[in-house]
């Protein structure tokens, strides 16, 4: 294979590979036990209690329709607005797992609704919600309610490489219980600055373009001179 065509195929391997390779995102939303994915990377919801089965609920017109990518969930099925069951006062918990790749940076948020209100934490840290329940007997008078989604980031110093765990602690006062979130995490491969860091993938983007070019004048140069 002539110089120009060697080059030219490396760089362009190289552009497309940082070009993929640049960043690693991971969309998450809640489904149920034995519930389709959504697309979601991460593990279906389960619940914290004797049996970690969570059911796919319908929101109907007491609350807000869920996210393109999720479900509202809870650890009964009839749990929902106008469903046979009223559950009792108390805190209900749910997590849902999923992973990332060492040595990278995360950061995202994800939107949430609870009936009543939640409390969340990402590996065991509390990411901090003002929720108040108030007097309001539909979902909390403000935070995280049933109404309108509430935006939560999750701060890059709470992941951890590999296995992550989001936790919801649903706190329950009166008639209907249930969950929903959505959103989206995103991993910048690392690390970054210092004599040993890995070239960012702009920086290997750049290079691989850059190959191709060369490649190019080569070619016309050899071409100028009657190569074959």
């Amino acid at each position: 294979m002539k110089l120009y065509s060697q080059v030219s195929v490396f760089g362009a391997v190289l552009a497309l590979a940082t070009a993929f390779a640049s960043a690693d995102t991971i969309q998450l939303g809640s489904y149920q036990t034995g519930g389709p994915t959504l697309g979601n990377g991460n593990t279906a919801v389960a619940y914290v209690g004797s049996t970690t089965t969570t059911y796919a609920l319908n929101p109907g017109a007491a609350w807000a329709a869920p996210g393109a990518n999720s479900t509202w969930v809870s650890n009964n099925p009839n749990s929902a607005p106008g469903g046979s069951v009223n559950e009792a006062a108390g805190i209900y918990s749910y997590t849902t797992t999923f992973t990332t790749l060492a040595g990278s940076t995360y950061a995202g948020a994800i939107w949430v609704l609870a009936d009543d209100t939640a409390s969340i934490l990402l590996n065991g840290n509390a990411i901090p919600v003002v929720n108040l329940l108030g007097l309001d007997t539909h979902c909390s008078d403000s935070g995280i309610g049933c109404l309108t989604p509430t935006l939560i980031n999750l701060p890059s110093a709470y992941f951890v490489d590999g296995i992550n765990t989001l936790r919801f602690d649903l706190q329950q006062t009166i008639l209907s219980t249930g969950l929903d979130f959505y959103g989206t995490i995103i991993g910048t491969a690392g690390p970054v600055g210092g004599p040993t860091a890995v070239p960012e993938p702009g920086t290997l983007f750049l290079l691989g373009t850059g190959l191709i070019g060369s490649a190019g004048f080569l070619m016309r140069r050899s071409r100028s001179f009657g190569l074959k």
